[in-house]
């Protein structure tokens, strides 16, 4: 725009020029006065034709602002002007597109907290409710929406409302259980990053139920494997809850703007067999064989320790989880270009090529029926992906029916 500006500036003057000297020679009364004229008017058509897409792009960027998406600038303007309108397309083009991811995410959402078996409340940082999923407002009894309200003013029991408020909730989380409109619910409560909490209900009236009838009626007769069975029950059901919050919360927490990853040297070996060493029982049971490839095998990697630990952990346990595999290879490696490249691959049942691109997607199962069998929270390769993205790499999925499964991912030059 400078050197149109120029050579604008440039042309005026030049025509003034010629102009003056053509009314000195017609003797033309006046000739500065005119001469000035018609340049305050072209000045006043070049201002007016610079000012135009300035104006544009302003209006663009407004719309933007408020969330709106305009229609797409031109593109065929020259120069700096051109260069604008092309840069302010592509930002429009990528808030189109996380309008949209954010949009398909939330949905996900909103169709995993209908379909919960539990309960589950979300309170602001001054303890009113901003989310009730259709099961805890079921429990609760309001056939109308109760978001914005105080917990104290739809809860009837006062320790409950304590042990929600955001004030006494603990960092690590607490669990208890309480009587709640006739029920026997054991309550999870977690702080929420942005402030405020989140509250799981699990329904245990029934099992609390049997458990009277048991120790009312039970006599020595009753083998200790099936009162054993019974206790673990409830714990893997109690501790299953705890995972999904936990793992939501670590998603919610990757997803927060001002969250600000670490950075240092992490040494991969000692890490990955510490996690192999954690799976040791669960590999034996399942008769896999394990393989540990690091090369070189002091490699180090500029990672976040946490992250790193959660991408190798959730890699091996999904395939331990969900392959059925003999066979589990652990590989890390150095690439020419300077890169590190991490994979954890197996050669178990695979799954249909059609369900790569959304393996990492939460809670997505390419076999719901397995998956429940199985345990899990759904969220551990979506949390994998996150954690990649946020130390700038990247991770893909390979695998057809038969051929096991592979896990890759690549962080950028050491």
């Amino acid at each position: 725009m400078s050197v149109r500006l120029l050579l604008s500036v440039a042309g005026i003057s030049a025509l003034a020029l010629l102009l003056h000297a053509a009314l000195l020679a017609a003797e033309v009364p006046g000739p500065g006065a005119i001469v000035l004229i018609v340049c305050f008017a072209l000045a006043a058509v070049l201002a007016l034709l610079l000012e135009r897409p300035i104006r544009r792009a302003a209006s663009f960027a407004a719309q933007l602002s408020h969330g709106e998406l305009p229609p797409r600038l031109p593109e065929t303007a020259l120069g700096t002007i051109g260069d604008l309108f092309r840069a302010m397309n592509r930002l429009a083009e990528a808030h189109r597109t996380g309008l949209e991811e954010r949009g398909a995410e939330k949905t996900e959402t909103e169709v995993l907290l209908r379909e919960m078996g539990e309960g589950v409340l979300a309170l602001d940082s001054e303890g009113l409710i901003v989310r009730v999923n259709a099961e805890l407002q079921s429990i609760i009894g309001a056939a109308d929406v109760v978001t914005g309200h105080a917990a104290g003013t739809v809860f009837r029991n006062p320790q409950l409302v304590t042990f929600l408020s955001p004030a006494t909730v603990p960092e690590e989380g607490h669990t208890d259980e309480f009587e709640v409109f006739g029920r026997t619910m054991l309550v999870t409560a977690r702080r929420l990053p942005a402030g405020g909490i989140v509250a799981v209900f699990s329904d245990m009236t029934e099992l609390r139920r049997l458990d009277r009838v048991r120790t009312e009626f039970v006599d020595a007769s009753v083998p200790d494997a099936d009162r054993a069975a019974f206790a673990n029950r409830i714990v893997g059901h109690s501790e299953r809850m705890a995972a999904i919050v936990d793992d939501l919360l670590t998603l919610a927490r990757l997803e927060d703007r001002s969250y600000t990853i670490l950075s240092q040297r992490v040494s991969i070996r000692p890490l990955a067999e510490r996690i192999l060493e954690g799976f040791a029982q669960r590999i034996e049971a399942a008769g896999t064989s394990v393989t540990l490839a690091i090369e070189p095998p002091d490699l180090e990697l500029n990672a976040d320790p946490e992250g790193l630990r959660q991408i190798l952990e959730n890699t091996i346990d999904n395939a331990i989880r969900h392959s059925g595999s003999t066979e589990l290879h652990v590989k890390a490696s150095e690439r020419p270009s300077g890169s590190v490249r991490l994979s954890v691959e197996d050669n178990g049942q695979g799954i249909p090529a059609a369900h790569l691109e959304r393996v990492f997607e939460r809670f997505y199962r390419a076999d719901p029926s397995r998956s429940r069998a199985t345990g899990g929270t759904g969220l551990g390769l979506a949390i994998v992906k996150h954690w990649v993205e946020q130390m700038g790499g990247r991770v893909s999925a390979e695998s057809s029916v038969g051929q096991g499964m592979r896990i890759q991912v690549e962080f950028p030059t050491l």
